[in-house]
C-alpha cells in the first residue's frame, strides 16, 4: 500500500484529539491518554505513531523482529529535532516531522539504537518498533494510500454512510459521533478513518462487514461484530466488542481491543498487540 496523507480542507477538523480504544486505564486497556501524549497535533501535520515493542499476538502469522520488554518512558527522537516518549502503553507521537528520509534513535533503560522511515509531507504513518539492548527495528510499517477524502458526518443516513464506502481508492474521514446500522465496505482500497490521531471519538453501533480487498478501519469502535473475508485488510486503534472473524490473507492487526471471540485465520496477517487475541487477556469491561 501507499501512504496515507490527510491534507488539511474545509471540512477537516482543526485538531486531532487523542483517544485510546478499550476500556479501563491508559495502560492499553482504554481511558483518557497519558499526559505525555500531545494534543496538539493538527491535521494535515506529518506525523509518526509508534508502538514500540507490541506483544505477537498467537495468530501472526508473518515473521517479524522479536520485541523487547521496555514500553514506557522510552525516547524516540527524529534527526529533525522532534522527540516524544512512550506512555504506559508504549505509544509516542512524533509530529510536526519534516517530510523526507528521517532517521528515528530510540533512547531510554532497555532500548535503544535508531531505524529509518520516508515520510510524505502530511502524512501521517504508524509503525511497530522491536527495541532491545542497542537494536531498534521496524516490526510492522502500515500505510495508506489516497488521492481522495470523503467526509462522513453522524447526522448523514446509513446509506449515504454506505455509498461513500463502496467507492474504491478513497479515505472515508468519519467525524466524532455515533452511526447507526450495519456497515458494509464493498469497494476495495478503502480507509474508514475514525476522527482522532488514535481513535476514540467515532461508535458504529452495529456490525461492519469488510467485502472489498486491501480497505482499512482505523480508530473506531464497532459496538457489533466484525467480518472480514477480503483479503488484505487492516485494523488498528480500535475496539470491537462483538465477535471478530477475519479469514482474509495479508492482514494487519495493531493495538486493538477484540471483546468478543476472535477468529484470525487468514495466512500472512499481522498481528501485534491485540487485547483479546491470546497471548494478550481481553481489556473489555
Amino acid at each position: 500500500m501507499g501512504s496515507l496523507r490527510l491534507h488539511a480542507r474545509s471540512f477537516v477538523p482543526a485538531l486531532l484529539v487523542f483517544g485510546l480504544v478499550a476500556c479501563g486505564g491508559d495502560d492499553g486497556s482504554g481511558g483518557p491518554p497519558d499526559a505525555s501524549l500531545p494534543t496538539d497535533v493538527k491535521f494535515g501535520d506529518t506525523a509518526l505513531v509508534i508502538v514500540l515493542n507490541p506483544v505477537v499476538n498467537d495468530v501472526n502469522d508473518r515473521t517479524v523482529a522479536m520485541p523487547g520488554t521496555a514500553r514506557t518512558g522510552v525516547t524516540f527522537t527524529s534527526d529533525d529535532g522532534v522527540s516524544a516518549m512512550t506512555d504506559a502503553s508504549g505509544i509516542a507521537v512524533l509530529a510536526p516531522l519534516t517530510a523526507g528520509a528521517r532517521t528515528i534513535t530510540a533512547t531510554g533503560t532497555g532500548a535503544a539504537g535508531t531505524f529509518n522511515v520516508m515520510m510524505a509531507a502530511g502524512e501521517l504513518r504508524e509503525i511497530a518498533v522491536a527495541s532491545e539492548g542497542t537494536t531498534s527495528s521496524i516490526m510492522v510499517n502500515l500505510d495508506y494510500k489516497s488521492n481522495r477524502v470523503t467526509e462522513v458526518n453522524p447526522t448523514m443516513t446509513l446509506t449515504e454512510v454506505n455509498n461513500a464506502l463502496k467507492v474504491s481508492d478513497q479515505v472515508v474521514f468519519f467525524k466524532s459521533g455515533s452511526y447507526t446500522g450495519d456497515i458494509d465496505f464493498s469497494g476495495s482500497r478503502v480507509t474508514l478513518f475514525g476522527e482522532g490521531i488514535l481513535g476514540g471519538t467515532v461508535t458504529l453501533v452495529g456490525n461492519v462487514t469488510i467485502s472489498g480487498s486491501n480497505s482499512r478501519i482505523r480508530g473506531t469502535t464497532i459496538t457489533g461484530s466484525l467480518t472480514a473475508p477480503a483479503s488484505g485488510i487492516g485494523l488498528s486503534f480500535s475496539r470491537v466488542n462483538g465477535a471478530t472473524n477475519a479469514t482474509g490473507s495479508d492482514g494487519t492487526f495493531l493495538k486493538n481491543a477484540l471483546c468478543g471471540a476472535v477468529t484470525i485465520t487468514g495466512s500472512g496477517s499481522y498481528a501485534l498487540d491485540n487485547a483479546g487475541a491470546a497471548p494478550v487477556a481481553p481489556s473489555c469491561l
